[in-house]
């Protein structure tokens, strides 16, 4: 097998959030057709707006250049994987800057089932210190190992030899349960967490994803991978115990235990662990929560999960607005970056954040969270 196709297949794996799998195969002609229809420049110069795929408007971009200029034209998205249409850092920033994003964050896991052809840390390294500042990074492990004890060692140095670099553009550390059948329950999320805690750096966060996949379902057979979304891979009540044990550690509960799986799937949890999600932010000081991959659309502009909208809603009802921050994980394909971005605008301003909540999603909390 190829090195472009092993890399491709494992995109497809990390960009779960599309659950189409044939829109691949047209990655680079959507992301060519994007940035020509949604170029901001000249539809807010006065044309005709042009018809995108995502059904974006031209009122939808006047919202978009207001948040802009609240936030000092600085959006983060801090939920970038790796994909085949970027090599390097200067390319991934500015794809991002032709979407209206100045700051990236990237990260990948080590995947359980494919073999890729290069180490996962060098190559999401090597990308963020290759973009002039632009774009960030979080390490990982292989937790995939069949015998932990006896990979212990080597990969919690692993770990520690990227959070160590001396260049400030590993921010901390990724897990993806559900996609590496990692238990939350496990003694290896308590070895990463003492590590981080044992770590001399202000990088000490780590960032879970918390929620289903579509790769739990149908879309898994498909490409033959193997994700776990039972209660032990997505409940957070699990990590309770690290997050009261461990106030020096930031918890970033990615996707915010959204349902990336439909109604009757036996690992639809009715979107109970959202609820959990919020109550541990609201409770610990040590908890965020990510709006990352929530707004994912159809190339029609209809929402790929449902549920968002209401997921926002019980955030600012829960007065954690301040414990938020936005990322897309649509850097698959870069024409669906800004109109997940649009969305998740607009979810913010129907649930009544305030201008000021909203500038803060969008980059004040990151910055914190990660601490840039």
């Amino acid at each position: 097998m190829s090195m472009k196709l092993l890399h491709l297949i494992f995109a497809i794996a990390l960009c779960w959030t599309n659950n189409n799998a044939a829109a691949f195969s047209h990655q680079k002609a959507f992301s060519n057709f994007g940035t020509s229809l949604l170029s901001h420049t000249n539809v807010l110069g006065g044309a005709t707006p042009p018809q995108t795929d995502y059904n974006v408007t031209r009122e939808d971009l006047e919202v978009l250049d207001n948040e802009l200029k609240h936030c000092g034209g600085e959006i983060i998205d801090a939920h970038l994987h790796t994909a085949p249409w970027f090599n390097n850092g200067e390319e991934l920033a500015a794809g991002l800057a032709e979407n209206s994003i100045s700051i990236g964050l990237l990260y990948d896991p080590y995947p359980k089932q494919v073999n890729l052809p290069y180490d996962v840390n060098t190559k999401v390294h090597s990308i963020a210190s290759s973009s002039n500042g632009k774009i960030f990074c979080l390490a990982s492990l292989n937790t995939t190992h069949d015998n932990w004890e006896e990979h212990r060692q080597t990969e919690l140095d692993r770990l520690r030899s990227f959070l160590s670099k001396k260049d400030g553009c590993v921010l901390g550390v990724k897990l993806a349960p559900p996609h590496t059948c990692l238990p939350l329950t496990s003694n290896i999320i308590g070895d990463i967490v003492e590590t981080l805690h044992c770590h001399d750096g202000n990088n000490k966060v780590i960032a879970i994803h918390i929620g289903t996949t579509p790769f739990c379902g149908p879309l898994g057979k498909q490409f033959g991978l193997k994700c776990l979304c039972g209660d032990e891979y997505v409940n957070p009540r699990h990590l309770e115990r690290y997050i009261s044990n461990y106030p020096d550690i930031t918890f970033a509960l990615l996707h915010s235990g959204h349902e990336f799986l439909p109604p009757g799937d036996d690992c639809f949890h009715n979107f109970k662990y959202t609820d959990e999600c919020i109550a541990l932010a609201k409770k610990y000081p040590n908890v965020y929560l990510s709006l990352s991959a929530i707004f994912a659309l159809h190339p029609d502009g209809k929402l790929k999960y449902p549920g968002g909208f209401e997921t926002v809603r019980k955030m600012k009802e829960a007065d954690i607005a301040h414990k938020v921050f936005w990322g897309s994980d649509q850097s698959f394909n870069t024409a669906s970056i800004r109109p997940a971005l649009i969305v998740s605008i607009k979810a913010m301003i129907e649930a009544g954040f305030t201008q000021e909540e909203r500038t803060w999603t969008l980059n004040g909390c990151t910055r914190k969270v990660f601490r840039f």
